[in-house]
């Protein structure tokens, strides 16, 4: 008898110091900036990998809008936010957008390390037109002395963007059409909700892009 207690007991022990473990597991942190995650610098992402081209997006007919849309979405946002993954590494440089100096910080990427090895990777996602238009409308990135740096404005994305719908409308060998339907919440006072916006992916130069991108967020 006092050996089937002791076994119950010692069963009991082991399960309890299991379950603690994978508790501890679950609730560790998840290392991320917003509102740019690092997700998209950490792994290869699926938009921008396929083994029958040569870079570029994934091929739309096998890939769920979804997938295509949201990490460039993402890549957008670092400069539509003025947020990108950074070390705590500080210069001091001219800000191209106010011809003042203003503190530049360290952009830190296992990708790009300077500012053509970061127009070489938005071209991954999107077509030369649209790389041109984000470093140009958006100048907050610079090399100094050879390495990228960025001026951090960290600003808001859309906090009022309650849903989210993804669909492919179109796909040909050379050609898609996506879309994203936005659900706003009743705050928002958008003149249009919900909202629809477009998104043409191009195959060219043997490779996927985007060539129209309706930013969002």
């Amino acid at each position: 008898m006092k050996q089937s207690i002791a076994a119950i007991f010692f069963v009991a022990t082991m399960l309890s110091l299991s379950g603690c473990s994978r508790q501890e597991k679950s609730s560790s942190p998840e290392i991320s900036l917003p509102p740019a995650s690092l997700s998209i610098l950490e792994e290869v992402s699926n938009s921008a990998s396929d083994t029958e081209q040569n870079g570029g997006l994934a091929n739309p007919a096998k890939t769920s809008a979804e997938d295509l849309i949201e990490p460039a979405m993402e890549v957008y946002s670092w400069f539509a936010l003025g947020s990108m993954p950074m070390s705590g590494e500080t210069r001091t440089a001219v800000n191209p957008l106010t011809g003042t100096e203003d503190t530049f910080q360290r952009v830190n990427s296992p990708y790009f390390s300077n500012y053509e090895e970061l127009k070489n990777y938005l071209g991954e996602f999107f077509s030369d037109e649209i790389v041109c238009r984000l470093l140009e409308d958006y100048p907050i990135c610079k090399d100094i002395d050879g390495v990228l740096y960025m001026v951090p404005a960290g600003r808001g994305s859309n906090i009022f963007i309650k849903n989210v719908t993804f669909s492919t409308d179109e796909v040909t060998d050379s050609f898609a059409r996506l879309s994203a339907v936005i659900v706003y919440g009743p705050d928002a006072e958008e003149s249009e909700n919900p909202k629809s916006y477009t998104f043409i992916c191009e195959k060219m130069d043997g490779k996927w892009v985007f060539t129209t991108f309706e930013y969002y967020l």
